[in-house]
C-alpha cells in the first residue's frame, strides 16, 4: 500500500513524494496485517524502515524435545484412585415387608418393599421387583426413635434412619410391626426401647396399686396380721 501526495501546481515543482506504510502507519507492520497483505514499497528518496522478519511457524505435530519430555515426566501426575468395596449379600433375611418412606422435600409417603440382610437393608418398588432401588448400610446409619416426635408429627409407629447424605422417616403398619423393624435395623436400640417400656409399665402399675382404695376385706386381713 502506498499513498501519493500531489502538490499544488502553483508551488515550486518538488515532484511527487511517496510515503511508505512504515513511515505513516507503523501499526500495520507491528502485526495487524500479515506480510502477504503489504505491497512492496516503492523506492523513495529516503530509506524505508526494514520490514519485520516473519515468525517461524510452529509445527504442532512435531514431538517435544527430550529435555521438555523429561521435565514433563518429573511433574507429579494427578491420578484418581478408585475405592472399590465388595458387598456380599447375606443369605439370612432378618425381616422383609412393606414400609412407608418419607424423605425431605417430597410430596408424601411412598410405599417400598424392604428386605433386611444385615448389615444392609435393600429397598424395592414391590415384592415382584428384581432391581435394588436403594441400599442402606445399617452399620453406618443411625436409627432414631422418639415418642415425643411421633406425638409432635402426629404420625404413629414411625422411626427415622439417618445417613451421611439424607434422613428418612419410616412408618410401620402397627406398633408391634414397628418394634420388629427396629429389632431388624438395630437390635440394641430395640432392646433398650423394650426394656424402657416395660420399666415404665411396671412403675405405672405400682403407682396405680398404691393409689387405689383398699377393700374392707383387705383392711380386716391387714388388722388380723397386726
Amino acid at each position: 500500500m502506498s499513498v501519493t501526495l500531489l502538490r499544488d501546481p502553483s508551488m515550486s515543482p518538488l515532484g511527487a513524494t511517496t510515503l511508505t506504510p512504515s513511515s505513516t502507519c507503523p501499526s500495520l507492520i507491528e502485526g495487524r496485517y500479515g506480510a502477504a497483505d503489504l505491497r512492496t514499497p516503492q523506492p523513495c528518496s529516503r530509506p524505508a524502515s526494514p520490514e519485520p522478519e516473519p515468525l517461524p511457524e510452529v509445527d504442532a505435530k512435531k514431538p517435544p524435545s527430550p529435555a521438555r519430555a523429561a521435565e514433563a515426566d518429573k511433574e507429579p501426575q494427578r491420578l484418581l484412585v478408585p475405592d472399590i468395596q465388595e458387598i456380599r449379600v447375606s443369605p439370612i433375611v432378618s425381616k422383609k415387608g412393606y414400609l412407608h418412606f418419607l424423605e425431605p422435600h417430597t410430596a408424601g409417603w411412598a410405599k417400598r418393599f424392604v428386605v433386611v440382610r444385615r448389615p444392609y437393608a435393600y429397598m424395592y418398588n414391590s415384592d415382584k421387583d428384581a432391581v435394588e432401588r436403594f441400599v442402606l448400610n445399617l452399620s453406618t446409619a443411625q436409627v432414631e426413635y422418639s415418642e415425643d416426635q411421633q406425638a409432635m408429627l402426629k404420625t404413629p409407629n414411625t422411626f427415622a434412619v439417618c445417613t451421611e447424605h439424607r434422613g428418612i422417616l419410616l412408618q410401620a403398619s402397627s406398633d408391634k410391626d414397628m418394634h420388629d423393624w427396629l429389632y431388624a435395623f438395630n437390635p440394641l436400640l430395640a432392646g433398650t426401647i423394650r426394656y424402657g417400656r416395660r420399666a415404665a409399665q411396671g412403675r405405672a402399675a405400682v403407682a396405680q396399686g398404691l393409689s387405689a382404695p383398699q377393700r374392707p376385706e383387705q383392711v380386716a386381713e391387714a388388722e388380723g396380721l397386726d
